[in-house]
């Protein structure tokens, strides 16, 4: 096994080699770095953190702290709240069940129908959510082509359900995948000299290994379908108390109230900064 671990490493290496940009012997004599050479990597470096942040502040600036208390005593507020985290939670639970096998199925099999089917599942990331919310309305509206199998979904708290499915498998699939693909081959040609499964290569070395890659799927899937709202407002709509969410509430406000509009888009916000630092300064650091 370990001549096999040597010659992995030396096609690896060799495989680099040929791909480079550079020779072999281009960073032999590595060069200080001048000045200028600094100021060319910092100055784009600052003008996007500029960019961005500006952008983010803005909406704390314009936002007041009465204005934000008096978000939770709307029922129509406080009932987006309910329906954006109940239909993410079951949207979370389907992802789960349908996207971890499928990510361990394309981790392990290398074969050509894998990159076909890895197109099919990029597709929602790449449409527009117009496309994505017309696509969905063709499919399970009342007119639909599946519209004599399940109804008409359209408009329902299930179409919110199907909308955030959608746009979180890719997502989660992909991260996922990457998790898995990175897992020691040693480890695993052990467990299978050992007799291991398919099931216990998955649920007792893929997943327990991948813990990190999982929670970061999860995390970032999660926040996606969250944002989500062209698909959403095309095909679940945005009906009070049934199928708004706070991102479909927000758009509600900025119609008629644009303070309130600010404050809820600094809620939700705040709410999306905590997972995401979780993510990086909780879970990164010890990968």
């Amino acid at each position: 096994m370990s001549k096999d671990l040597v010659l992995d490493t030396e096609n690896q290496k060799r495989k680099q080699q040929r791909i480079s940009l550079f020779p072999p012997d281009y960073f032999s004599k590595p060069e200080k770095f001048t000045f200028s050479d600094e100021l060319l990597i910092l100055i784009p470096a600052v003008l996007s953190i500029l960019f961005i942040s500006l952008i983010i502040l803005s909406l704390f600036v314009e936002s007041s702290a009465a204005e934000i208390i008096s978000i939770f005593k709307s029922m129509d507020i406080l009932s987006a709240f309910k329906i954006t985290f109940l239909s993410l939670s079951i949207s979370a639970l389907l992802t789960i069940v349908l996207g971890v096998p499928f990510s361990y199925f394309s981790s392990r099999k290398n074969r050509n129908i894998n990159k076909v089917i890895n197109i099919v599942i990029s597709l929602p990331l790449l449409l527009p959510p117009s496309i994505t919310g017309l696509a969905l309305l063709l499919t399970f509206g009342s007119r639909g082509i599946l519209s004599k199998l399940t109804d008409n979904l359209a408009f329902t708290f299930t179409a919110l359900i199907i909308v955030q499915v959608f746009v979180m498998l890719p997502l989660f699939i992909h991260t996922l995948k990457n998790s898995f693909a990175a897992v020691n081959k040693n480890i695993i040609e052990a467990a299978l000299v050992e007799g291991a499964a398919e099931k216990d290569l998955l649920f007792k070395v893929y997943l327990p290994l991948s813990g990190r890659g999982f929670i970061t799927a999860l995390i970032i899937s999660v926040l996606r379908a969250a944002g989500e709202f062209g698909a959403t407002i095309i095909f679940a709509g945005n009906m009070s108390g049934k199928t708004q969410t706070l991102t479909t509430a927000i758009y509600s406000l900025s119609q008629t109230n644009i303070t309130q509009a600010i404050a809820l888009a600094v809620i939700m916000l705040s709410a999306f900064l905590l997972p995401l630092f979780l993510l990086e300064f909780k879970i990164r650091e010890k990968t």
